[in-house]
């Protein structure tokens, strides 16, 4: 039973995660975008690449995690390095975000512990 909802947990994880870009990526040109106004369009343009790298990125990392996540199901030997170091990004941004900017950013720890946790009960134990 243990093994089953980590697994349904490491997968609604790893799916929030990959998914987090198409809520993160449209902010752009909502809210921060607009707030740039009279910046120069040099620091707009790099500030804008940074955005989507970011958007970019969280989906990247969640298709990584649901590669493992799928690579563990079946038994097979998996690179669980990579769960733990995105885990440990999660986390430590999380930290940095919610000390610097408020309690929102606690989502990014949540899904990092996620992750560890998972990984650490869905590792082959032999």
């Amino acid at each position: 039973m243990t093994r089953k909802l980590s697994s349904i947990l490491f997968l609604f994880t790893a799916l929030s995660i990959a998914l987090g870009a198409f809520g993160h990526g449209p902010q752009w040109e909502k809210h921060f975008h607009p707030a740039l106004a009279g910046t120069p369009p040099e620091i707009v343009g790099v500030i804008e690449y940074v955005w989507y790298w970011v958007s970019a990125s969280m989906v990247a990392f969640g298709l990584m995690l649901l590669w493992l996540w799928w690579l563990l199901l079946r038994g097979r030997p998996a690179p669980l390095w990579v769960a733990w170091a995105i885990g440990a990004f999660y986390i430590v941004e999380g930290l940095y975000g919610v000390l610097l900017f408020g309690r929102f950013y606690g989502i990014f720890i949540v899904q990092g512990t996620l992750v560890w946790l998972c990984t650490w009960m869905l590792r082959p134990t032999r």
